[in-house]
């Protein structure tokens, strides 16, 4: 900008390009009278770009003054050796900058007499340089398109959020209703003696109950999308709040007639989080643990302090890990999923089921796991052998959530 401001305040035209390649391509097109060029520029080095221009017949003798900040023992001969007729460091004075330019514009550049073996390496260097611009550009257009694209895809996931977001509300109203209905007639005198009809209005609220867990879901991630989970923090001891969970989840252990094993310390410190969203968080990963088992296998829920320093601070975590005897996960799924929707077992073998071995889901579960936790300043990962149905490796699901400070 003050280059420009200096050269228009005194009637020259100028023409700006913001990287090398830009640079490269205006030089070719315009012709200019004098070029005035950095050597950092954020594509093609300056010296790249000067050995470029110099390749072409038409620009061979247009004056080139390097202006840079830069403060290399050698640049200044480097630069004319490559082609630069003047070298001008930052910070210069607008006198100093106007000296040169009126300099190699009063008289023609002098080209220099070079030996055939030097005449050879500077036609080798621009050709490096034209193949290596030739990459830039590809690279360029490519990112062009990927950026094009991952916009593209960012509208379509919040296209998607927001059909969630609207198809749950939508939902819920006719499944409320159905959901009533149920209760009536369960409760309708003329029907609540009848053993078959009592069957078929139990069956019924099942299912009632699993899509209302299922539209919950939809409504839980799209407040992971969107930020907006609301928590309610208070410290509680994380013995307790797992006597909740494994209450909770014991008649789908005995169905599976599994084992589950918790070592707490006494000693560990309180976490600090929303016990209504950390009880769906731990139900949640134990009913994985339970559904990706074989029958008669062993959940074991590990706790303890984990210490995480830097520079700056130092933070107590409590790091639970829920592992288990089941089919593991394969090294390439572990990184995704957490991911929404995403699914490490075949699509096409899908069949639902809450405890059921291997019983298929819509693929929320984690990603709204992964959110509660974050939600709480904490982390989540898995580490697995790899997927063997046959030999069980297992997995196991870390969590880290923040200790309580009794000092606070």
């Amino acid at each position: 900008m003050l280059v420009r401001r200096i050269l228009e305040s005194r009637n020259y035209r100028v023409v700006e390009a913001v990287n090398g390649l830009e640079g490269i391509a205006k030089a070719i097109e315009i012709q200019p009278d004098i070029i005035l060029m950095d050597i950092n520029l954020p594509d093609l080095d300056g010296f790249s770009v000067v050995t470029r221009i110099r390749s072409e017949a038409a620009l061979a003798s247009t004056p080139i003054i390097a202006v840079t900040a830069r403060n290399v023992e050698d640049d200044a001969e480097r630069a004319k050796a490559i082609g630069c007729d003047s070298y001008l460091s930052k910070p210069f004075g607008v006198a100093d900058l106007l000296e040169q330019v009126e300099t190699h514009l009063a008289k023609p550049r002098q080209t220099e007499d070079v030996s055939r073996t030097e005449q050879y390496l500077r036609e080798h260097s621009a050709s490096l340089v034209g193949e290596l611009e030739l990459k830039f550009n590809e690279l360029s257009t490519a990112h062009e398109e990927l950026s094009v694209m991952h916009e593209r895809l960012q509208r379509l996931d919040e296209a998607k959020t927001d059909f969630i977001n609207v198809a749950a509300h939508e939902l819920r109203t006719p499944l409320t209703m159905v959901h009533a209905y149920t209760d009536m007639l369960r409760a309708h005198p003329k029907l609540s003696g009848d053993e078959t009809i009592g069957e078929m209005m139990s069956g019924l609220r099942k299912g009632v109950d699993r899509l209302n867990d299922i539209i919950q879901d939809m409504v839980s991630i799209v407040r992971v999308e969107l930020s907006t989970m609301e928590l309610a923090y208070s410290p509680m001891p994380l013995r307790l709040l797992m006597q909740s969970v494994v209450k909770s989840i014991t008649p789908s252990l005995q169905k599976r007639n599994q084992t589950i094993t918790v070592n707490i310390p006494d000693s560990l410190p309180m976490v600090v989080g929303d016990d209504k969203k950390l009880l769906q968080l731990f139900s949640r990963l134990i009913g994985n643990a339970i559904k990706y088992t074989p029958d008669f296998g062993k959940i074991v829920v590990t706790a303890g302090c984990f210490e995480e320093k830097t520079q700056q601070t130092e933070d107590q975590f409590v790091q639970v890990a829920v592992s288990d005897t089941g089919i593991g996960i394969d090294k390439k799924d572990q990184g995704l999923i957490f991911e929404k929707f995403y699914t490490a077992e075949d699509a096409s073998l899908h069949s639902t089921g809450k405890t059921q071995f291997r019983g298929g889901g819509p693929g929320l579960g984690l990603t709204i796991a992964k959110g509660i936790i974050e939600a709480h300043g904490g982390r989540i990962w898995v580490e697995s052998d790899g997927y063997d149905p046959e030999n069980n490796p297992g997995s196991v699901f870390y969590v880290l959530l923040p200790a309580y400070d009794s000092r606070e």
